[in-house]
């Protein structure tokens, strides 16, 4: 019974050197922030995703808005559904394709969208506060790297 293990950054390092492991705690956080921050709104992250998506790209079909979100196409048809079901989203008849249907934000989603800005900003903000301001572009630089996602913290031509 007196065996106390200890459970200290030495002893936890083998674990807590795996990026995937930091990975899935940053995670956690990202969703804990959210929940604390943006849950009132009735709009979890992931469906956040697909409205900013939708947003900013208004008219994609609907394998385009879950390539753009980083959703598999299975998934994204799910928390499209649930949004169309929520009034926020409306399919469209796509012009671009025979079987698409293009995506816009409804009226009800493109109010609940400017809601929920600063309760994201929010969420952003603390997500990186435990980083001191300059290494804040560093960081986003690394997960754009890392994710593959070409932005301006990757690629500052991707601005212009």
């Amino acid at each position: 019974m007196g065996d106390e293990i200890a459970l200290d950054s030495k002893t936890m390092r083998p674990l807590y050197d795996l990026p995937g492991h930091l990975v899935r705690r940053l995670v956690q956080l990202t969703q804990g922030i959210y929940e604390s921050e943006a849950k009132s709104f009735g709009v979890t992250h992931a469906q956040f995703a697909i409205l900013q998506t939708v947003h900013l790209a208004p008219g994609l079909e609907q394998r385009e808005i879950a390539e753009a979100a980083g959703y598999d196409s299975v998934t994204a048809s799910h928390m499209i559904r649930k949004l169309e079901a929520m009034n926020l989203l409306r399919r469209d008849k796509g012009s671009r394709s025979r079987r698409g249907n293009s995506l816009h934000l409804t009226t009800a989603g493109a109010e609940k969208l400017k809601e929920m800005e600063p309760a994201i900003a929010r969420v952003q903000e603390r997500l990186v506060e435990r980083l001191p301001p300059e290494k804040r572009k560093l960081f986003l630089q690394l997960l754009s790297e890392i994710t593959g996602i070409e932005n301006v913290h990757r690629n500052p031509d991707a601005q212009k």
